[in-house]
């Protein structure tokens, strides 16, 4: 009975042992935290700063966009009112919508180039403040030893890991 007892408590303490370094390897190897991306970057002085400077840029190409749309509405008006009284020819009215052709043709490239200069301003605005946040994520893992840093809206589920949310806030300064 005792080599019994022995070999059931060997073999007890053996499985016990196998599944506490078997659990300790999986969480070394396979640590995953998550982070709400969207509550760090919205808390960092940069996006406020990016944020504040895209709208004053905005703000600047709606205002020169506005300015083209009242010389083309200006121009059609003047038209319009000397096909009224009679002051334009056949010929020149043609003209005149060839040329207000031309100008709305001219407008829409305007406002698709401020769209293209919306979006390489706000590029070059976000990228040091994406650089930052990558950095601090890969501190944040390194200090913390995990594997894998999700952002918490790719999920599909979790129950559970580390919110690794605050963690980068600090290391970030926020």
């Amino acid at each position: 009975m005792q080599h019994f007892s022995n070999t059931y408590l060997s073999a007890f303490l053996f499985s016990t042992i196998l599944l506490l370094c078997t659990s300790f390897a999986m969480q070394g190897q396979y640590s995953v935290a998550y982070i709400d991306t969207d509550e760090v970057l919205t808390a960092m002085p940069e996006y406020r700063d990016t944020k504040v400077a895209l709208e004053i840029f905005q703000k600047q190409l709606v205002k020169q966009l506005d300015a083209e749309k009242q010389v083309i509405a200006k121009y059609y008006t003047s038209v319009i009112e000397q096909v009224k009284t009679g002051a334009l020819s056949k010929k020149q009215q043609q003209e005149a919508e060839a040329t207000l052709q031309k100008m709305q043709e001219k407008l829409e490239e305007q406002t698709n180039d401020a769209d293209r200069q919306l979006l390489a301003k706000e590029r070059a605005l976000s990228k040091p403040m994406y650089e930052k946040f990558e950095k601090g994520i890969a501190r944040v893992a390194q200090k913390n030893g995990y594997a894998y840093i999700l952002d918490k809206e790719a999920l599909m589920a979790y129950g559970g890991g580390t919110d690794a949310t605050e963690k980068l806030k600090k290391e970030l300064g926020l």
